[in-house]
Formats: C-alpha cells, sequence, structure tokens
C-alpha cells in the first residue's frame, strides 16, 4: 500500500512555552528598541546587539517575513525606524513647519503677483499720459489747420 502524504496543516499550533518565548524576545526586542535609541542621540548609531540564542532549539530566520494575528506581513525595518525616529512632537513640528514654508510660498506668490500687477498698471498709465499727449498734439495741428483754411479762403476775391 503506498500511503499519501497528508496535506500540510493550514493553522500550526505553538505551545504555551513557545509563546513565553516569543513574548519574552518582544520584550528584549522593545527593550533593545529604546537603548539604541536613546544612544543614537549621545554616542552616534550603535548596531543592534544580535538575538539570544533560541533555548527550544529552533533556527531563527531574521530575514523572514513575520505575520501578525492579522494576517499582514510585518513593516520593514526601515519604517519602523522611521516610525520610531519620527515621534508624535516631531511629526507635530514637521507638520507645523510644512504649514509655514506653504503660508510664506503662498505670500511671495501673492507679493508677486500684485508686482506683476501694479507693473501693468504702470505700464497702462504711461500709455494714457502718451494718448493723451497725442490728442492735444492733433487737436492743436487741426486749430492750425483750420487757421490755414481760413487765411487761404479770406485771400481768394
Amino acid at each position: 500500500m503506498k500511503s499519501t502524504p497528508s496535506p500540510p496543516p493550514a493553522f500550526v499550533r505553538v505551545s504555551e512555552r513557545d509563546l513565553t518565548e516569543i513574548e519574552l524576545h518582544s520584550v528584549d526586542s522593545i527593550n533593545d528598541l529604546h537603548r539604541t535609541h536613546t544612544e543614537q542621540h549621545s554616542k552616534g548609531v550603535q548596531p543592534p546587539r544580535p538575538p539570544p540564542p533560541s533555548s527550544n532549539g529552533n533556527l531563527q530566520m531574521p530575514d523572514r517575513v513575520v505575520v501578525y494575528q492579522t494576517g499582514q506581513p510585518g513593516r520593514r525595518p526601515c519604517v519602523s525606524r522611521l516610525n520610531d525616529i519620527c515621534t508624535p512632537t516631531r511629526r507635530h513640528y514637521l507638520l507645523a513647519c510644512a504649514a509655514i514654508i506653504a503660508f510664506l510660498l503662498i505670500l511671495i506668490l501673492i507679493f508677486s503677483f500684485l508686482v506683476q500687477q501694479s507693473n501693468a498698471l504702470h505700464t497702462l498709465l504711461e500709455m494714457v499720459k502718451q494718448k493723451q499727449e497725442t490728442a492735444e498734439e492733433i487737436s492743436q495741428l487741426l486749430q492750425e489747420l483750420q487757421k490755414q483754411h481760413r487765411n487761404l479762403t479770406e485771400q481768394r476775391p
């Protein structure tokens, strides 16, 4: 008789001992993060210490994606490190800086628009003055032309 291999189980039961070990390892990891995060400000970046060896004899695979109870893969280390660096206070500070920069850019844009409008108004004013001067010259020329026309008509007997 040939025995067919049974399909791998969809869910693996985890013993209480393994859960306790995972919890302890999580607490150690959080402590390591807090320790290295405070040292980064004082002495520069410290390399994280290596994880402790497993007590149950299983090999630890640091490159493997961790799947939480939600069924979604864990975040990459760079994202979690960025979240650790960007505390809520820093986020508020960065948002305030971004808002101030946006406000200043809008003010600069409004100011440049007003300067352009001022230049356009100045140019229009110059053109109106030239038009008035030209109209005055034309009216003077017309008056002179009318005088000459009268003089010519008076001279004809």
